[in-house]
């Protein structure tokens, strides 16, 4: 009566196979958890920028001042904003460029956006 099983060598094989499928499916899984905190952060970087812009559009004073940069806190971070207003050949006209960093990482853009605003009519 012959004996029903697998041969060692076959288990070994098998083993390998599953230890390098699984090995595959958690690299994915650690690049795909990677690429959704920089989707998060890229997110909450927006928002920082054009909650700045808004406040620019609502300033009366014109034109804007050259350089204005602060620190807010969203989403449970730190973030550094800049805004840099640079004149253009329209007088009426500025362009606005606003810069947002991370507090623990300030040399490093995460997102930056750029807008024109014009003279206040009145």
């Amino acid at each position: 009566m012959p004996s029903r099983g697998f041969t060692l060598l076959e288990l070994l094989v098998a083993m390998a196979i599953f230890a390098t499928a699984g090995l595959a499916i958690m690299q994915a899984s650690s690049g795909h958890i990677r690429a959704l905190s920089q989707i998060e952060e890229l997110t909450i970087a927006s928002y920082v920028a054009n909650n700045q812009l808004q406040l620019a559009l609502l300033e009366p004073n014109w034109p804007p001042r050259e350089l204005l940069q602060g620190e807010v806190d969203m989403a449970n971070r730190q973030w550094l904003w800049r805004q840099q207003a640079s004149t253009v050949p329209d007088a009426d006209l500025r362009q606005l460029v606003v810069t947002v960093t991370l507090a623990e990482q300030p040399d490093d853009v995460l997102y930056q956006l750029t807008t024109f605003i014009g003279k206040p009519s009145g």
